[in-house]
């Protein structure tokens, strides 16, 4: 079975949107369920580590992508 791979970004919002890479604990998963779920998971982890106030006024936010293995190196050959 294919691996996953995530990848997550912190974002804001102010005049523009800016959104930078994001390290995880984890990188890859046996499945697309796995990575959707550790998505959400460290997402919510890090929004309540910033809290409420600093949250509201960056207007943070997470992002982020589970990708097929495969996928991924075909974007890196095209790269």
């Amino acid at each position: 079975m294919e691996k996953f791979i995530i990848l997550m970004w912190l974002c804001s919002v102010s005049t523009t949107i800016n959104c930078e890479p994001l390290k995880t604990d984890r990188a890859r998963f046996a499945d697309q369920y796995s990575c959707t779920v550790y998505g959400y998971s460290h997402s919510t982890k890090l929004i309540k580590e910033f809290g409420r106030k600093k949250v509201n006024q960056h207007n943070i936010y997470t992002k982020f992508l589970c990708a097929p293995e495969s996928y991924m190196k075909k974007k890196e050959t095209n790269a």
